[in-house]
């Protein structure tokens, strides 16, 4: 959607779009643009446009930062961050549906970076097309702060409901802390499934070093044993959001919790509503869950590694060490 009220440059820019390859409406006043989309029956606009000029390229990676009214940082970008790329082969739809982040652009001119209302995901967590973004942010007023060759520039944001929409200001703030929650404690599970897989290696490794010394082979197999917490999951599965359950009566492995963390995230922000009693109480259960489980793993690393360090370096073998 263009909005400007000089008809020519408003003709210019929607035509420069469409040559693009991109769907253009264009209003000549913001009234004009709020009465369209108060009226269409297809989803609003989930982003927000940022423009932004620069005289010359900054010697230091640009960085733009979004803030809340309180002054916490909502999202921060850079101009030399790692962008993530969609796997075809792992899209069970056509990549027309996917939009990967665009970089924000560290060169001289005009600039538009576009950002998706989102907090961001926690380090580590698995990214899929159902699930590539932190939860949704609410209304209210943010500030946006663009820094370039040493110098900050900071800008108001208003970011307005959903005029169709018919939740409350608590229901939203609900919505965000238990998401905010469940995002929070996937990204743990994330990173310790992370350092299994690290681990796994370094003991495959190791056993190598260690061929014909049989007590310190066991041990490295018993190691391996005591990480069943944390067995690997399928690289090239797709977290799924049906058939979900509570956890059951036994010990729930990392990526079972996973997985279920993921799915009631999903699900909880699919609408713009306070979450149900049943996700709710899920999201507790699979919370506690889980910290039961991460708590099992760190009794891993603190103590079963330990042990196995200590033998590994009266053999004269290096340590087994993890990020």
């Amino acid at each position: 959607m263009v909005v400007e009220d000089e008809t020519l440059l408003l003709q210019a820019i929607s035509k420069k779009l469409k040559l693009s390859g991109l769907d253009v409406v264009s209003c000549a006043s913001g009234q004009q643009a709020i009465d369209y989309l108060s009226n269409m029956d297809e989803h609003l606009p989930s982003a927000v446009w940022l423009d932004y000029y620069l005289k010359e390229t900054s010697a230091t990676p640009i960085q733009l930062e979004i803030f809340d009214f309180s002054g916490k940082l909502v999202r921060q970008f850079a101009s030399d961050d790692k962008l993530y790329k969609t796997n075809p082969n792992r899209m069970p739809l056509t990549m027309n549906w996917v939009r990967d982040p665009l970089p924000l652009v560290n060169e001289p001119g005009m600039h538009r970076f576009v950002w998706d209302l989102h907090y961001a995901l926690p380090p580590g967590v698995q990214r899929s097309y159902f699930f590539s973004a932190g939860p949704w942010v609410v209304p209210g007023n943010y500030s946006v702060k663009l820094t370039a060759n040493g110098k900050s520039t900071t800008q108001s944001l208003i970011i307005k409901m959903d005029p169709r929409s018919k939740a409350s200001a608590d229901a939203l703030q609900t919505q965000l802390t238990l998401a905010a929650q469940l995002s929070a404690r996937l990204g743990e599970v994330s990173s310790a499934l992370k350092q299994a897989k690290e681990l796994r290696q370094a003991i495959a490794e190791r056993k190598k070093d260690a061929a014909g010394k049989t007590e310190l082979l066991a041990a490295l197999d018993a190691l391996n044993q005591k990480m069943e917490i944390a067995v690997e999951p399928d690289a090239d599965g797709e977290f799924e959001i049906f058939g979900l359950a509570l956890p059951g009566k036994e010990r729930e492995p990392l990526p079972q919790a996973q997985s279920a963390l993921t799915g009631l995230f999903i699900i909880e922000q699919s609408a713009d509503t306070a979450p149900s009693a049943d996700v709710s109480a899920a999201a507790a259960k699979w919370d506690a869950a889980a910290g039961d489980s991460l708590s099992r793993w760190k009794a891993v690393l603190s103590q079963d590694l330990a042990i196995v360090n200590s033998q590994l370096q009266k053999a004269d073998l290096q340590p087994l060490a993890i990020k």
